[in-house]
């Protein structure tokens, strides 16, 4: 089994549908994959279909306040063939922020809580380097780290590198960073190339050689609450992620 973290302090640079459309790459191509919502925002489950507001469902919160505390009770069947989800909703911080003081715990999630069967977990983090998403990097074998092509990402990535340096030197010393991918990428500015090239002046062979490109198609497939590649199968996104899910497996020893 794989744990991988997506993670980066800054909103906006496509976490939670890099989430969602490798998890749909991966069980496509055979691997059973589990996403974890660990967003209070629930974007995550909201493209899976697993909206609190609209549904029964258990999430994250009611695994928090049960004693038993068995993660596979709250894993739910998506619509995408080979692919499961654990949704959160928007009272996961304060839930989690009041577990940790009552209980006097680190982390609420840990490896052992993971059901064998999967192949692959990916954790989708909040857009801040809080307790949510230290518990993803405390656990994860991987940290995977979208790059919004755009001037201001690089910035804000030094902070996202301190606190993923940080888990590695107090908490998960096998914490690898398995790489670096672009998102939002105009290929009709300048801007979004220096960027990308900057990038990889950087990380050097870090930086996957797919890049996810600004498609139409990747929000109107959050609106239908389904990955692209159920969506809109043939449309570049679609292809784009395909490519970062065989590039990703090709770093885990995977073919």
């Amino acid at each position: 089994m794989h744990l991988l973290a997506i993670v980066n302090n800054k909103g906006g640079v496509g976490k939670t549908t890099s989430a969602v459309n490798l998890g749909a790459a991966f069980a496509e191509i055979g691997q059973a994959t589990l996403l974890v919502d660990l967003d209070p925002a629930a974007s995550a489950s909201v493209h899976l279909g697993l909206d609190k507001s609209r549904g029964e469902h258990q999430t994250l919160c009611d695994y928090l306040l049960s004693e038993k505390r068995r993660l596979a009770d709250y894993i739910y069947p998506t619509t995408f063939d080979n692919l499961w989800c654990v949704p959160s909703e928007p009272a996961l911080s304060e839930f989690y922020e009041e577990m940790m003081q009552e209980e006097d715990m680190d982390f609420f999630l840990h490896q052992k809580d993971f059901p064998n069967k999967f192949d692959i977990v990916i954790m989708d983090s909040p857009p801040n380097m809080g307790n949510l998403a230290y518990n993803a990097l405390a656990i994860a074998q991987h940290v995977l780290i979208p790059v919004q092509t755009q001037y201001l990402a690089m910035t804000g990535l030094e902070l996202t590198l301190n606190t993923v340096n940080k888990v590695q030197r107090h908490l998960n010393p096998k914490l690898n960073i398995l790489g670096f991918f672009g998102t939002h990428y105009d290929r009709r500015t300048n801007v979004a190339k220096e960027v990308l090239q900057k990038l990889r002046e950087k990380f050097g062979t870090m930086v996957f050689d797919t890049v996810i490109g600004i498609n139409s198609k990747l929000i109107e497939a959050y609106g239908a609450q389904k990955p692209i590649l159920s969506y809109a199968s043939s449309a570049r996104g679609a292809r784009e992620y395909r490519a970062l899910a065989r590039e990703v497996l090709q770093r885990l020893g995977q073919k």
